[in-house]
């Protein structure tokens, strides 16, 4: 029962309960109020930060779990003129197939796709179907390699890269460099749960 002073017209029990949806009611306005300042959670110019991955998104095609490879122990890098792993899941949403066929950036002189250990080819060609999925995550299967790098690269720093489809258009994102994970069975990134 709320108790009215009638002199004041002043509801003091009710108090903490205007406290607290003023609160609530600020905390909600500040979250939209980011969300529009900096794009939705894949927008491809933001990329959505995942602990050691980001993901991004162009027309139909979602890039998802994006990361550089460790480089291994703490305090390891990715040495100049080496190669450094880029693995990524791309998804394709839509009625009609597409291509992965160019990945670029300026941290290395080329970006290739490698099939396991076999050698590795410049031509990046790459289908993703209509309502599947391109798996590009596991180093023993296909996956894309920046070779020839221009600078050392540490894990927690980001790479530029540009990723190119015949359909959907490019996405440019900011890709960490995973950090090492010692509980880890492969080059997976920590699982962020």
């Amino acid at each position: 029962m709320l108790h009215v002073d009638r002199g004041t017209g002043w509801v003091p029990t009710a108090a903490p309960l205007l406290l607290l949806l003023l609160i609530v009611g600020l905390v909600g306005a500040g979250c939209g109020e980011d969300e529009a300042e900096h794009g939705s959670p894949l927008s491809p110019s933001v990329g959505r930060p995942d602990l050691d991955s980001v993901e991004g998104q162009v027309g139909d095609l979602r890039l998802l779990h994006v990361y550089i490879a460790s480089p291994g122990e703490r305090g390891s890098t990715h040495t100049p003129e080496g190669g450094a792993e880029l693995l990524l899941t791309v998804a394709n949403d839509g009625d009609a197939d597409d291509t992965l066929s160019a990945v670029s950036s300026e941290e290395a002189a080329e970006v290739v796709l490698r099939q396991g250990g076999e050698a590795a080819t410049s031509s990046i060609d790459v289908p993703v179907p209509a309502g599947g999925v391109a798996d590009l995550q596991d180093v023993a299967g296909p996956h894309l390699e920046l070779t020839g790098l221009r600078e050392e690269l540490r894990s927690g720093t980001s790479v530029e890269i540009t990723f190119t489809f015949t359909g959907a258009g490019s996405v440019t994102l900011q890709v960490p460099v995973a950090t090492y994970d010692p509980a880890a069975v492969s080059s997976t990134p920590a699982d962020p749960s």
